[in-house]
């Protein structure tokens, strides 16, 4: 029915505000409100067996089905005229909702058709705004419109006020409707949906309840919101309606308990009844749909507000005592959200024009859902200051404690200094009692025995010089250089070699530095080396002598047995000691004193001795291992710098 008076333009002025949710003047005597239509209703019981008796009555627009037939499946007709326009121009209609299915006629033909009778599982209409264009009238007479509907309950089926007038008029309403309430949804969503899964990667990295709260949140809002962007739903009915129904459900107490754990409340018993309602949300959906218990669905909603309003007073108080900024942020944005959401309840529950709303909450959300993310980033921000401190607290004390340790370590250096001095000492201390020592006594026994030549005294003192010589050689020799070890035993022995009439030949090869090697093992080598010299020069009688010095490659030294810890297959040090003389019965029980102390020496260096004597010749033949792997590279090393070692450079004198 059309109405021009006043009154009717203010009430036009408020179902069109609340549809499009847009602000503005709108002319009143240029558009025609139809708010009241001839229905004819055709409705099915339960069993969906035969077609009730049809009924016809006066309705008033908007008409939700669910309101009106609780849990019954049908139809209705709805028949208005349209007042006459211009004849020749055609008439628009902008219907905010309309849905199921429908089917519009105009003076008996149809002019548009969506969906089946009845709705099919995957078409619903009725969450986009429609836009119709009738034809000419060609007359001064009223148009007659028929819009028939069928709904399924709990689908949110019905029709709202339509609005009629030129084209030029209701466009721009369809076009604003259609902004607000399609792209305003696919932002919403978009935001809702980036936000939320942002959140969730920051939970799976930092475990912390907040994020996941917020995240599984915006995520399913965004699911909520999704539903107006469908008329041919990605799901069969009734899922379609459990899923995004559940989601809305669930999402605003999995934001309410977000909110209280930003404040520090997120053990209280509200937060646990929060969390029961964001588990229970998805089987109230299912009873308010798949059973369908309508009452369901008001009452979950009413249950929502009142943890939704004791959530604000928590958070509020919280907000006026907290001199946190985060806190008072969220305390404004949670009051505009609550607020928002008490108001699409009161509309709903009270308001005729409930059907045809926009519900503000949704615009809401996008300050809200923006808000929240602020303080996310902001507690974000927060945490990596803290932790860019503690990275330099931690970074100051392990500095300290570095230092610390430097400290300790410079101590047990000087320690080690300490105890090696004090070792060396006390090796060169043994060395001298037992070698020197032992030989200026027996010196001292022979010079007190009557008829002591001086030529035997004189042997005996230059033997004790000559390992004096060698014992202070080794203190200032380098450790694990065999050829300087052996070129000082020359330098010193060699003078006495040639006096004794001994032709010394000396033939030493480019060797490796034996890795381990300290002065003891070099003083080690030189005294076995000494006493095999002092014993040739002694008794074997020979003219002729050559030590021979090189290195077994590990092909050549398999045969070659050695104790202590060589590797098998490792490349050998070969020294070996001959000479011309009478020789002696090496394999004799009692062989000598000197040939045992040069046994346990070549034992001590971890090699193996032997020696084979026999009248004219004498060999003895010293095998040390090198450790593998730095033979071959020392060895081509000293061949680049170096030629072959005949002596080593003269070490102090004594």
């Amino acid at each position: 029915m059309a109405r021009r008076n006043e009154a009717l333009a203010w009430r036009l002025l408020y179902v069109v505000l609340a549809v499009v949710g847009f602000v503005g003047w709108l002319p009143a005597q240029a558009l025609t409100l139809v708010d009241k239509a001839q229905l004819t209703l055709s409705v099915r019981g339960p069993s969906k067996q035969a077609q009730a008796a049809s009924r016809t009555e006066t309705a008033t627009l908007p008409y939700d089905w669910d309101q009106h037939q609780a849990s019954f499946d049908g139809e209705a007709r709805f028949s208005f005229d349209i007042p006459p326009g211009d004849p020749a121009a055609p008439t628009a209609l902008f219907v905010p909702r309309l849905g199921n299915s429908f089917r519009v006629s105009v003076n008996g033909r149809e002019l548009a058709r969506f969906g089946a009778f009845p709705p099919g599982p995957y078409d619903d209409a009725s969450f986009a705004p429609q836009y119709f264009v009738l034809p000419p009238a060609g007359s001064a007479a009223p148009q007659r419109v028929d819009i028939v509907i069928a709904a399924q309950t709990a689908r949110q089926g019905g029709l709202s006020p339509v609005v009629a007038g030129t084209e030029a008029e209701i466009l721009p309403l369809y076009e604003r409707a259609l902004f607000w309430q399609i792209s305003g949804g696919r932002f919403i969503a978009i935001v809702s949906g980036v936000l939320g899964a942002l959140s969730l990667l920051v939970w799976m990295r930092q475990r912390e309840s907040i994020y996941l709260y917020y995240g599984l949140g915006e995520l399913l809002w965004s699911v909520q919101t999704a539903r107006v962007l469908f008329t041919h739903a990605p799901l069969a009915w009734p899922w379609w309606g459990v899923v995004p129904l559940a989601a809305f459900q669930a999402a605003v107490p999995l934001l309410c308990r977000f909110a209280l754990s930003v404040v520090g409340r997120d053990h209280t018993p509200l937060a646990r009844a929060l969390g029961l309602m964001a588990w229970l949300a998805p089987v109230a959906a299912v009873l308010g749909i798949m059973v369908p218990w309508l009452w369901v669905m008001p009452l979950w909603r009413t249950l929502s507000l009142v943890a939704a309003l004791a959530m604000m007073v928590v958070v509020f108080r919280t907000a006026l005592r907290s001199a946190v900024l985060e806190h008072r942020v969220l305390g404004i944005a949670v009051v505009l959200i609550v607020l928002c959401g008490a108001r699409d309840v009161w509309v709903m529950r009270t308001s005729p024009e409930a059907y045809a709303m926009v519900p503000w909450i949704r615009m809401a959300w996008v300050g809200f859902a923006v808000t929240l993310a602020w303080v996310i980033a902001e507690r974000m921000r927060k945490d990596a200051r803290a932790m860019a401190a503690m990275n330099a607290s931690l970074e100051a004390e392990l500095a300290e404690r570095n230092a610390a340790l430097e400290a300790v370590f410079a101590r047990e250096r000087e320690g080690e200094k300490a105890r090696g001095a004090l070792e060396e000492r006390q090796r060169l201390t043994q060395d001298l009692h037992d070698g020197l020592g032992g030989q200026l006594s027996g010196l001292l026994r022979l010079a007190q025995q009557p008829g002591t030549a001086l030529v035997d005294v004189e042997v005996h003192l230059r033997d004790a010089v000559d390992q004096l010589k060698l014992t202070v050689d080794a203190m200032h020799g380098c450790e694990g250089d065999v050829a300087s070890a052996l070129g000082s035993v020359r330098y010193r022995l060699g003078p006495r070699l040639q006096a004794a009439g001994i032709d010394l030949h000396w033939d030493v090869s480019p060797l490796p530095t034996m890795t381990g090697w300290t002065v003891r093992e070099s003083h080690q080598m030189q005294m076995l080396l000494f006493e095999a010299f002092a014993n040739m020069m002694a008794h074997a009688g020979a003219s002729q002598a050559s030590l021979r010095a090189r290195l077994l490659p590990a092909g050549e030294a398999m045969g070659v047995v050695v104790e202590g810890p060589a590797q098998p297959g490792a490349d050998i040090v070969e020294v070996e000691l001959c000479d011309n003389g009478r020789g002696f019965d090496a394999q004799a029980k009692f062989a000598g004193k000197g040939l045992v102390n040069m046994h346990a020496r070549a034992t001590a260096l971890g090699g193996t001795l032997r020696v084979r004597s026999q009248p004219g010749e004498t060999r003895l033949c010293l095998h040390l291992p090198v450790p593998q792997e730095q033979a071959q590279a020392q060895v081509q090393a000293q061949e680049a710098t170096s030629p072959v070692l005949l002596a080593s450079p003269a070490p102090r004198a004594v």
